[in-house]
């Protein structure tokens, strides 16, 4: 039973490497060629799991050969554009300038009632509204609406915005954010110095936003957020 355990851990933290290296894609990102890695490696990850008999490098070797070969394919096709429509296809349009194409959805084997499940998931209730749709290469529909029908944005309205931008997070759960920090350009320092005004601990910190404007917004442990 220990050493079951002990094999799963490794097969387990060796598979956080393995996907850490090729990539952070959500699973309904993946192109077809990680798609195919990634149910590749579920499976030989279950051998050596399941049986303890079997050598643990025969879990592990597939995997890395497996990892690599992505990763070797994937260089190749940014370098080459004909092996990446190979593999991966070419982007359908299945709307142009507000006409349905009957043929691009046999092409991908959709319904129209797939389509407009599919708008509708992006608050788009009448074909009429939609001037472009296309079919992305990994499985995702975007939709551009005619010009009437997209929404205001602050530049349509020609007003200035009263924030500071994206909020980002520079203190969770008592621990400082690095990259939050960077990207905000502020110091620990002045992180710190804004939790003592507030009479606020690190420790004690649940979440502490910033701006590009320095407006912060802190949440304490324990204490629920308005």
């Amino acid at each position: 039973m220990a050493i079951t355990a002990i094999r799963t851990a490794i097969i387990y933290l060796f598979l956080i490497a393995a996907l850490r290296v090729t990539g952070k894609r959500q699973l309904g990102e993946l192109q077809p060629i990680e798609l195919v890695v990634t149910l590749l490696i579920s499976d030989l990850a279950s051998v050596p799991m399941q049986e303890s008999g079997a050598p643990l490098l025969s879990g592990l070797i597939p995997i890395a050969v497996l990892v690599s070969l992505e990763l070797i394919l994937s260089a190749l096709m940014m370098k080459s554009n004909g092996l990446s429509r190979l593999i991966s296809g070419n982007p359908v349009v299945l709307i142009n300038d507000g006409k349905l194409s009957q043929k691009a959805l046999r092409q991908l084997r959709l319904t129209v009632e797939d389509l407009l499940e599919t708008l509708r998931q992006q608050e788009v209730f009448d074909l009429r509204d939609v001037r472009y749709a296309i079919a992305e290469t990994n499985g995702k529909i975007s939709i551009f609406k005619h010009a009437d029908c997209q929404t205001a944005t602050v530049r349509d309205l020609k007003k200035k915005p009263p924030s500071g931008g994206a909020a980002v997070p520079v203190v969770n759960d008592g621990k400082l954010v690095d990259w939050g920090m960077q990207m905000m350009g502020i110091s620990e320092r002045w992180v710190l110095d804004v939790l003592e005004k507030h009479g606020c601990p690190l420790s004690e910190t649940l979440l502490l936003t910033a701006d590009s404007k320095r407006q912060v917004y802190l949440i304490r442990k324990g204490e629920e957020s308005a």
